[in-house]
């Protein structure tokens, strides 16, 4: 390590941005709400790194007019609060005079040529990234080309459909960390100032889509054909209710691949738990699931029986467990509504939406509210399918899944007895609470 002139004193940094000091990224992406110290924890790490080594820095965005639109002050208080000496501060441009680091500031709307031009870019920042245009994306990312160089974007999200958004978190991408991170993050680790908190409990009593989106980093607008509003969705994950009723499980199924295997639990209308599961085999969910159960045969376990889900149907009844298998291309109890059974099954936890209690949750509160539906046909409302889904950009919504089926009611269990007679069958429309 090249020696510094100043010792670097204890700094508080919290855990969700360590990996802006792996250099094998080639790139990261940090979204999110206000509070969440996204900028603070790349500029410090940054600062950091450039007393390690010599780099040369790019701190950029969409527009910079002038260099009060940059990141220069919040660059320059940090070095200042930690005593680095070794770095040397002018109105333009920040260095460090024993590695040799630099910090320029550019916009790239008007200055594409000059930063086409810059060579051996180490590290270029994109701050506000949801700005950022397609155009601006295809300047930036091969200007930055030396061996070993990284890209890190920083963002709230503004539309759907941000380019940034799209091209590095709907889609995976090779060597890419993404990461989403609230004011929650700041929380835990006992950084959230008063002040912010003050301004983030009066944005929620004033309007919980504008909290939504300057504290939870969701999308400004919600599609008018999402099958559940925000604002209700947002609402359950508020609200506090008694845990009086049965305790029920769903369970989403997934094996190997990207799509994960989810169980939720509610006691009566109160969520519980839940646990995210990825490559299991048949018999490790079964088994995973038993010990979510805690072994209670009196669970009901309302399991996506399509796919590799019916085997975790066959083993759970084979295991004495209380099975009820829902296959979600199903007909429904009240076919003239619907034409199938996920659609029947999305809308009915949507009536029942301002009665039930969530756990607050970035990604199951997208997934809620970003499914969309249409009518068919015959005038029925129906969800578009999973494949139309994920076209959109989206990866799989198994957390939403699973909590469909944890809280849908409009099917019934099948017994140990019917499933060997005339398995497969999907029983619509019957009761929870009907003998068999």
């Amino acid at each position: 390590m090249t020696q510094q002139a100043t010792p670097v004193a204890k700094i508080k940094f919290v855990t969700e941005f360590r990996e802006l000091f792996n250099e094998t990224w080639r790139a990261l992406v940090y979204y999110g709400g206000r509070g969440s110290g996204k900028s603070r924890h790349v500029a410090l790490s940054l600062v950091l790194r450039g007393r390690d080594k010599k780099l040369l820095i790019l701190c950029t965005r969409e527009l910079q007019n002038t260099i009060a639109d940059s990141v220069h002050k919040l660059l320059s208080d940090i070095i200042n609060e930690n005593g680095f000496t070794d770095y040397e501060i002018t109105d333009k441009v920040i260095r460090n005079t024993i590695t040799g680091t630099e910090f320029i500031f550019k916009g790239l709307r008007h200055n594409s040529t000059e930063i086409k031009s810059t060579e051996g870019i180490d590290v270029a920042w994109v701050e506000e990234a949801q700005s950022i245009s397609e155009a601006s994306l295809k300047v930036l990312i091969p200007t930055v080309r030396k061996p070993g160089s990284q890209l890190i974007y920083t963002f709230n999200r503004l539309n759907e459909l941000d380019p940034v958004y799209v091209k590095y978190v709907k889609q995976p991408r090779a060597r890419t960390y993404v990461r989403k991170v609230n004011y929650d993050v700041l929380e835990r680790a006992g950084l959230f100032p008063d002040e912010l908190r003050e301004e983030m409990e009066a944005d929620k009593a004033t309007s919980l889509d504008l909290y939504a989106h300057v504290w939870l980093g969701e999308p400004l607008s919600q599609a008018d054909a999402a099958v559940m509003s925000r604002t209700a969705v947002l609402e359950a994950m508020e609200r506090d209710i008694d845990d009086e009723g049965a305790v029920e499980v769903g369970v989403d199924v997934a094996r190997m691949g990207d799509d994960r295997t989810v169980f939720y639990k509610r006691k009566g209308l109160k969520l519980k738990d839940k646990r995210i599961y990825t490559k299991l085999r048949t018999t490790e969910v079964c088994d995973k699931l038993e010990l979510f159960v805690e072994y209670d045969k009196h669970v009901l376990l309302k399991v996506d029986d399509t796919g590799v889900g019916g085997g975790v149907t066959d083993e759970m009844i084979a295991r004495g467990y209380r099975v009820m298998p829902i296959n979600f291309g199903a007909a429904p109890a009240d076919p003239d509504k619907y034409p199938n059974l996920i659609s029947e099954a999305w809308f009915y936890v949507a009536s029942i939406m301002e009665t039930i209690k969530l756990d607050l949750d970035d990604e199951l509160l997208s997934e809620l509210t970003s499914r969309q539906w249409k009518m068919d046909t015959k005038g029925r409302r129906a969800i578009e399918s999973k494949a139309d889904y994920k076209k959109r950009g989206n990866r799989s919504p198994d957390k939403a899944d699973a909590l469909i089926m944890c809280f849908y009611s409009n099917a019934r269990e099948i017994t140990y007895k019917e499933h060997n007679d005339s398995y497969p069958l999907t029983i619509t429309g019957g009761l929870l609470n009907e003998s068999f």
